[in-house]
Parts: structure tokens; sequence; C-alpha cells
């Protein structure tokens, strides 16, 4: 799902250069986005979200506040992300229902069940990433290099198994535990 590559973006550079990060993430965000909206004349809620964050972080980072540090502006990005999957969810629209990631056609009833289940993980993820950075910048828990390498690894992680669990829905053709149908 190209829609987590600014997320991506930013979580590997925000460590070398938090002005890099955040404008490379805003321009990911702003093609993603704008692929989409070329095709349909809508945002999708998450790429518009990127594009808040992402812009307005870069740009408060460049105007008011260039001493940020990468910490305060992943837990930014991190709780910005998860308000916005979760209002997805809320509105009954999982966040990755409107993404293309599976290559075969399925059932309705399992791609709703498949979109939920992997909404629900991201929204978990974005969750723990979130609190990991609130240990490192609010509770001084935890050291903010240590609170980036767990958060990439923990996105990281997510997006393999995002990937997998797409592979192997397009190999089965039905979620685990499903029936397996077939489906035209």
């Amino acid at each position: 799902m190209f829609a987590l590559l600014p997320s991506l973006i930013f979580f590997v550079l925000a460590p070398v250069s938090l002005s890099l990060a955040l404008w490379l993430g805003f321009a990911a965000a702003f093609a993603i986005g704008l692929r989409a909206f070329g095709a349909t004349r809508k945002i999708r809620p998450f790429d518009g979200a990127g594009l808040v964050l992402f812009g307005g972080l870069a740009l408060y980072t460049a105007a008011i506040d260039p001493n940020l540090g990468p910490c305060k502006a992943a837990l930014v990005v991190e709780c910005g992300l998860l308000a916005a999957i979760v209002w997805s969810m809320a509105a009954r629209q999982p966040f990755t229902a409107r993404y293309h990631w599976l290559k075969t056609p399925q059932p309705p009833d399992a791609l709703a069940r498949a979109h939920l289940l992997l909404s629900s993980l991201w929204a978990t993820v974005y969750a723990v990433m979130a609190a990991i950075s609130a240990a490192a910048v609010e509770l001084h828990k935890l050291s903010p290099v240590w609170a980036g390498i767990l958060g990439l690894f923990v996105f990281a992680a997510t997006l393999t198994f995002t990937w997998q669990f797409a592979l192997y829905i397009d190999r089965r053709g039905a979620l685990p535990g499903g029936r397996n149908k077939e489906f035209p």
C-alpha cells in the first residue's frame, strides 16, 4: 500500500534530518494523493491527513521551531495518522478499503473482514508507536534514539505483515480460517 510510503520515508529519514524527512514525506503524500485525486476528484482521508501533517510540520519547523526534534515530530505524525485511521473506522470506511492492495478479486464479506483487520492492526501500530514516542518525549523513560529504532522496527514489521497478508489472500483466495470460495 503506497499510502504508508510517506510515513516510511519520514520514520527512516527523521533521525538523519528532520527537515528532509518532513519535506520528502509531504512530497510523497502529495504525489500519492494527486494520483488518486486525478482519477476520482476526491482526496482520500488518509492521504489528506498525511498532506496536512507532513506539510504543516515542515512549515512549522522551517518558520517557527527549527529545534522541534524527531521524537516530537514523530509523536504528532503518529497521533494524527492514528486519528485518521480511527475516524475512518468510526465512519465504517476502513482506510485500507480506499487502496488497492490485492491482485485477485475477493468475496465482499472476506474483503470487508480483511479491511477491518488491517485497519485495526495499523491503528494499533500507530498507537504503539505514539506510546513509544511519548515515553521518550514526555516521560523521558526512553532514549529518543531507542524510540526511533523501536518505532521503525514496529512499523517495518507491520508493513511486512501487510504485504505477506495480501500475498496470502491472493494465493489462497480467502482469509485465514475462512472458507475458500471461488469468486469470479
